[in-house]
């Protein structure tokens, strides 16, 4: 059983580094290397800086827009035009924020969307401002103090340039709402507590359910993990943390078990192909 566990493992992991090596940016940096002599290290940051200055292939959403802003590896201290600026796309509004401020009003509705534009921004490699939040959302930049303020006092992790000697501390609003979500609390309660969609809260949900049946099938790299299901290794390793967490709790090793048994009878109803790999989770 062991030695069956163990080459399932080699094999999705060799299934893992074929797909990526069949991505353009891998045949980009092989041929710099080839070509050119450079070392991967200089292959892939000629790759960034090719795509960052000459591309962005990425069709415009509703809603999403373009935002420079200084770059998250610039420290503080810079003046804002001293600094690095990187180009980033951010989604200024999705349907479930008129839910919220139908429900709950414009701060609640502005504290979902800075939550989302500010992580978006850093998951791209930049830090938005005080100001750009406020040029964004069409308020002043003391009504986005307000509101930053507010969110800090809940605890939750802030990725804000103001904010940058303290990024490393508190929890994502996304792992706040999983972990509510495994504290047996219902979607109005945690609509409630946490002022986000009950649309929000069931994608978030999606996700994380994912990330544990992937850890369930013995993928244990978030690396990995997020190549398969389309999210960043930073947010699978706050999720693989979290389940690390609750499973030591005997509550909410019960609703992880009930997350689980609803995951396997999603795979139950989506019949599998000649071929396929059987991970159906990345399809859910």
């Amino acid at each position: 059983m062991e030695t069956s566990g163990r080459w399932r493992s080699a094999h999705r992991a060799a299934e893992y580094n074929r797909l990526r090596k069949k991505t353009r940016e891998h045949e980009f940096v092989g041929r710099m290397e080839r070509e050119f002599e450079f070392s991967p290290r200089v292959s892939g940051g000629v790759l960034e800086v090719v795509r960052e200055t000459f591309f962005d292939n990425r069709e415009m959403g509703t809603g999403e827009i373009d935002c420079t802003c200084a770059s998250a590896e610039e420290g503080p201290g810079k003046s804002i035009a001293d600094v690095k600026k990187v180009e980033v796309r951010l989604t200024r509004e999705v349907r479930s924020d008129r839910e919220v401020q139908a429900r709950s009003g414009d701060s609640a509705m502005r504290k979902v969307q800075i939550l989302r534009m500010t992580e978006e921004a850093y998951e791209q490699g930049g830090l938005l401002t005080q100001e750009d939040l406020g040029r964004v959302l069409g308020v002043s930049s003391r009504t986005i103090r307000r509101d930053v303020e507010e969110l800090v006092n809940q605890k939750v992790k802030l990725y804000l340039r103001g904010l940058q000697r303290d990024i490393g501390k508190g929890i994502s609003h996304k792992v706040w709402i999983i972990g509510l979500y495994l504290e047996w609390k219902t979607y109005s309660e945690i609509e409630r507590i946490t002022g986000h969609s009950g649309g929000a809260i069931k994608g978030y949900l999606n996700d994380f359910s994912r990330v544990l049946m992937a850890r369930e099938r013995g993928i244990r790299r978030a690396k990995e993990i997020g190549y398969y299901i389309g999210r960043t290794e930073r947010l699978v390793e706050e999720y693989l943390q979290l389940i690390a967490q609750a499973e030591k709790n005997r509550e909410q090793r019960e609703r992880l078990e009930s997350i689980k048994s609803q995951m396997r009878h999603v795979e139950r109803k989506i019949p599998l192909k000649k071929g396929d790999s059987g991970m159906v989770w990345r399809l859910v």
